[in-house]
């Protein structure tokens, strides 16, 4: 039950810090409900797709044992889950999908989402996991959140471009592409793999600096952009918040 605590407390400080970074047009509290619904709804759809391939492909002779093939099956699957949440928004609640913000938030939220269902689920269904406590899943679990949250917001990002009427489509398929690669890498050399050599922990020690500052990059420019649409008289500023943040919880 313990677990059960933190994995939900988690994802909802995590869910907060997004939310933070919407600043000029906020979207409503429920939608963000939905998107983070949406994604493990979608999230459990691609883990049905999942097993339902695995089974068919080993019927049709391929060895299904292989990393590689699980790792590159989760990475398409699961990112592309991600990616439909806040392309649904933007279809079919454009209303909501005003702001180039949106498609990372509604991406990330997503993200999170998708991230609290797998987390659920592998305490459910993985036996190591099972019997484990929850300070030994809190690790695993944290960089679940944190890397569902991040490659969730960066797939969605380049929909936002559309509020600006710029072009969309390369980026697009630059970052859902680079994103299911860096998804395929760790699966491949994390995830799957059964020796946790050091240089495998290199490598994912990378994968999170890679993806930490390419959001964080992506932040900064869709929340200039944000400003420059819905407050161009605005003074306040994505770094000066952040600094004026850390400040005040220092001084208290």
């Amino acid at each position: 039950m313990l677990t059960y605590v933190f994995l939900t407390l988690g994802g909802l400080l995590l869910g907060a810090t997004v939310y933070r970074y919407d600043m000029h047009e906020r979207e409503p509290w429920w939608m963000l409900v939905l998107a983070m619904l949406g994604g493990a709804l979608l999230m459990f759809g691609a883990f049905e797709m999942e097993s339902l391939l695995e089974r068919l492909l080993i019927r049709g002779g391929l060895d299904f044992n292989a990393s590689f093939n699980k790792a590159l099956l989760a990475a398409s699957l699961e990112e592309s889950a991600k990616l439909a949440v806040p392309v649904a928004v933007l279809l079919m609640m454009r209303r909501h999908f005003n702001d180039p913000m949106d498609g990372l938030i509604y991406g990330s939220l997503a993200g999170l989402g998708a991230a609290l269902f797998e987390s659920v689920w592998w305490q459910w269904y993985a036996p190591p996991a099972v019997d484990a406590s929850a300070i030994e899943v809190a690790g695993p679990s944290a960089v679940r959140f944190l890397m569902h949250t991040l490659w969730g917001g960066i797939d969605g990002y380049a929909l936002g471009l559309i509020v600006m009427k710029k072009p969309w489509r390369s980026a697009l398929a630059r970052c859902v592409g680079l994103v299911m690669l860096m998804h395929f890498a760790w699966d491949y050399l994390v995830g799957f793999a059964e020796d946790q050599t050091h240089w495998r922990k290199l490598v994912a020690a990378g994968l999170i600096g890679a993806s930490v500052v390419w959001y964080g990059m992506l932040v900064v420019r869709t929340s200039k952009w944000s400003r420059a649409m819905h407050a161009p008289q605005s003074k306040q500023r994505l770094a000066g918040k952040i600094i004026r943040m850390l400040l005040t919880r220092r001084i208290r």
